[in-house]
């Protein structure tokens, strides 16, 4: 019983935490993104399909490091693209995304600004476009690949 309260204590903090942490995040329809990922595809093309994946991360963040697995594996299964935030020229992002042997469609969001349109100030940050087009899920920090399916699965969203 005792374990099952700490269990319980911990969810209830890690909720309160990621509450605090979003209280500067938007809900509702997302911002317009630029018009191109680095790759040259139009970006709107790239989250067209309902639901999408919207992942912000940085070159110099270590748990954003530690997710890239578990991003390109729900990228596999449904549309998104990524923004790089302040990590350098599109050359360096190029460079980042080759060597890390990552096929991700990439906005380069090197002034912060479209970050800043999505009231995020840290990353990693994960949003799920739900079926109708509208911010269903905003997941900031560490992620796992079950928890990223059971967002989608909660959304009403299959496979």
């Amino acid at each position: 019983m005792k374990l099952i309260r700490e269990l319980l204590l911990i969810v209830v903090f890690i909720g309160l935490l990621q509450a605090f942490m979003q209280r500067d995040i938007g809900s509702g329809a997302f911002p317009q993104l630029p018009a191109k990922a680095i790759s040259g595809k139009n970006s709107a093309s790239l989250i067209a399909n309902k639901p999408a994946i919207i992942y912000f991360w940085a070159s110099w963040c270590g748990i954003c490091g530690s997710i890239q697995g578990t991003i390109s594996e729900v990228l596999q299964d449904y549309s998104g693209v990524t923004v790089a935030l302040r990590s350098g020229s599109h050359a360096d992002i190029a460079s980042y995304l080759q060597k890390n042997n990552l096929d991700w469609q990439v906005i380069n969001d090197n002034d912060g600004a479209l970050a800043q349109a999505f009231g995020i100030n840290t990353v990693p940050a994960v949003f799920i476009v739900g079926p109708d087009g509208a911010i269903g899920f905003i997941t900031l920090g560490y992620v796992t690949e079950v928890g990223l399916r059971l967002r989608l699965w909660w959304l009403g969203i299959d496979n």
